[in-house]
């Protein structure tokens, strides 16, 4: 996600769970699986699908088949191995915002068992957003007028990605590839856009007239009288922002076909140097800045499967997994009451899981499946609290260090019937584990945490049925998830550091929703798809958390918390596409696709702060594309978000001080040419 607060860094919800936040010690509800290992650090991760042979979606707790226990879904990205034969693609393009890429691919033996690759991925463009000193100054209020700041347009992107890789088959039943990949993006400031609106405190939720007073504006239009920009696309800043990224990653995956089974080995590593400023507030003065932060992660991984093949009726996966990370986070907050203070920590995270599942054809129609995982995390903080540090810790005075481990089996039940060819039904229970979660923002030693762990209990039953002559498949599916001690982090007013971000287990929760998916060849030339989904989420027992903020944690909380909405959960979401292939003369196609989705209204804070909802919104896309007559070249033109709908990927309240809301990517359109040899 190249628009929001931290450029580069991809953060993903499904069924209602994710992170909304940009913490690194908050580990991700939904995982990240690289060519097979577990990125620990997102920064970098999915930056271009150039080259990927397939992205997979994974929905609900994973763990019985993957290195990685989570709690809330996996994206599995695969890259394209070298072929046997020699050949290339190359792809250049250029579209608006001045965008121009190039992306080219190589590959070939170079003996009889040895066959290489490498992929070069070259992406430049100008940012979405443009900070022409724009909006305005009550002069009665701030009688020095608009500051004049510096100005051009944010969040563009440089990005180049190198991706070399090779691959050896040293036997018959014994292949091993090695794949690098080598990435640099240097964009702009995140594009903050300053929200406009009374500093009313929420009745029995905040405290907000410790830094503006019960019912007056925020800081920004109280202070200094100021008024956003009215242009969607337009910011106002005092501070130059950038994000400097750069990751290097080795994975080594290997096969070995014993013939009553399959032996994967799957070594990672993998580092990040990540640098960033950010003008938080998104006003031309300074009300709250991220200056200069410096972040580093190092990991390392090795998973070793085995994959049964001996017989059609009983098949297993059983496996081991070890992941080792290394991360410090350097952060400079520049606040309006002259607190220039930084936060500095190091943190080491381990993980150990055993895992297994198996299947058991007990008819022709009926498999039962049984799997397990047993996982034992370790994780370590030494943390400067704010004010008492620069970048390291060099010259501390009051810095911290705490540890924890803790141990948990998650298992997995599922039963799956077929009726005939055509039709399946499955039903499944499976348990989630999560662990604690240390604050790497905290602002007082007691916040440095850690959390108790997170765990999730999961049941899903679902029909699968083809029809229409194999043309058509409908796949419908109900799922709710129990959750239990459910981390959450939520930004509080502090009179000292103005805004204060608290890890917590709020307690008990619910979430159960309904999806359909359809795909249709309607005629050998029209094929539709379509999907559709619900999610409820509900807290239903809040125990450990003082959500109406006066003193006590009782069922008032419990009432109150019960009227919110998750963050960033659309209760209601639907896609639908249509993609029409036809001749041209000549044995040459076009090939033309529309794509539309919609997505119900949603708040972006927990409190559920009105200034902070997102309204339901839609995004229309299309493409069309001139394919040769031996498919070596196309053509496309293309435009995502034609209708050019505003909307934002993330907002913030910071403690009462400050609203802000970052855009997400406008109409954009281009024309790209591709050759494949």
């Amino acid at each position: 996600n190249n628009v929001g607060t931290y450029a580069s860094y991809p953060n993903f919800f499904i069924r209602g769970m994710g992170v909304n936040g940009s913490t690194r010690t908050n580990d991700p509800k939904v995982g990240v699986f690289m060519d097979g290992i577990y990125v620990g650090y997102n920064a970098g991760a999915l930056a271009s699908t150039f080259d990927v042979e397939a992205v997979e979606v994974l929905r609900g707790p994973q763990g019985t088949l993957l290195g990685r226990n989570v709690t809330g879904g996996a994206v599995l990205v695969k890259s394209k191995r070298p072929g046997d034969e020699f050949g290339f693609t190359v792809e250049a393009g250029v579209g608006n915002y001045s965008s121009t890429e190039f992306n080219a691919s190589v590959e070939g033996p170079l003996a009889d068992n040895v066959f290489a690759k490498v992929a070069l991925i070259k992406l430049d463009r100008d940012g979405y957003f443009d900070d022409n000193n724009g909006g305005s100054v009550d002069t009665s209020i701030y009688p020095a007028g608009m500051p004049d700041t510096d100005t051009g347009d944010k969040v563009g992107m440089d990005l180049t990605i190198i991706r070399p890789m090779i691959r050896v088959e040293f036997t018959e039943n014994f292949e091993a590839t090695l794949i690098a990949e080598f990435l640099e993006n240097n964009t702009g400031s995140a594009n903050s856009q300053n929200v406009a609106h009374n500093c009313v405190p929420i009745p029995g939720v905040d405290n907000r007239d410790i830094v503006c007073g019960a019912g007056s504006r925020f800081m920004a239009q109280n202070t200094w009288g100021f008024t956003p920009p009215d242009d969607k696309y337009e910011i106002n800043h005092d501070l130059i922002g950038y994000t400097d990224l750069e990751t290097s990653s080795f994975v080594l995956d290997s096969t070995w076909d014993l013939g009553h089974g399959v032996v994967t080995t799957i070594a990672g590593y993998r580092e990040v140097e990540y640098n960033s400023s950010t003008d938080f507030d998104g006003t031309p003065f300074t009300i709250f800045h991220f200056n200069d932060n410096k972040e580093e992660q190092e990991q390392t991984s090795i998973e070793v499967r085995y994959s049964s093949t001996f017989s059609d009726q009983f098949n297993f996966v059983v496996g081991v997994n070890r992941f080792d990370q290394e991360y410090s986070i350097g952060e400079r907050r520049n606040f309006f009451i002259s607190l220039n203070a930084a936060t500095y920590s190091e943190t080491e995270h381990k993980t150990t899981g055993v895992f297994g599942e198996a299947n058991v054809s007990v008819t022709d129609s009926l498999t039962l499946t049984m799997g397990g995982r047993w996982t034992k995390e370790e994780k370590k903080i030494d943390i400067g609290i704010l004010g008492s540090c620069e970048l390291d810790f060099s010259s501390c005075s009051n810095n911290t260090s705490n540890e924890k481990d803790w141990s948990d089996f998650s298992p997995k039940l599922a039963a799956t019937y077929h009726f005939n060819d055509d039709t399946m039904a499955y039903a499944s229970w499976t348990r989630g584990f999560a662990s604690g979660v240390f604050n790497a923002r905290a602002t007082t030693l007691d916040a440095v945490g850690p959390t108790d762990p997170e765990e999730v209990d999961s049941f899903e039953v679902g029909l699968k049925t083809s029809f229409f002559g194999g043309r058509g498949q409908l796949n419908l599916a109900y799922f709710m998830a129990d959750y239990t001690d459910l981390i959450l982090f939520v930004n509080n007013p502090d009179q000292n550091s103005g805004a204060s971000l608290i890890n917590f287990n709020a307690g008990e929760a619910e979430i159960s929703g309904f999806e359909a998916e359809m795909q249709l060849q309607l005629t050998d030339n029209l094929r539709l798809n379509g999907s559709f989904g619900t999610v409820d989420p509900e807290f239903t027992n809040i125990k450990y958390f003082d959500a109406n903020a006066d003193g006590a944690v009782d069922g008032k909380d419990n009432e109150l918390a019960k009227t919110w909405d998750f963050q960033k959960v659309a209760e209601m979401s639907y896609a639908l596409a249509a993609v029409y292939n036809f001749e041209i003369g000549s044995g040459a196609s076009m090939l033309a696709r529309v794509a539309y989705s919609w997505r119900d209204d949603y708040m972006t804070d927990l409190y559920n702060k009105p200034w902070l909802q997102q309204d339901s919104f839609g995004l229309l896309d299309a493409s069309l594309t001139y394919v040769s007559s031996n498919e070596k070249i196309k053509v496309s033109v293309y435009g995502t978000n034609l209708s050019d709908e505003e909307y934002f990927d993330y907002a913030a309240d910071v403690g009462g001080l400050d609203s802000a809301r970052w855009g997400g990517a406008p109409r954009t359109y281009g024309v790209r040419v591709a050759y494949t040899y």
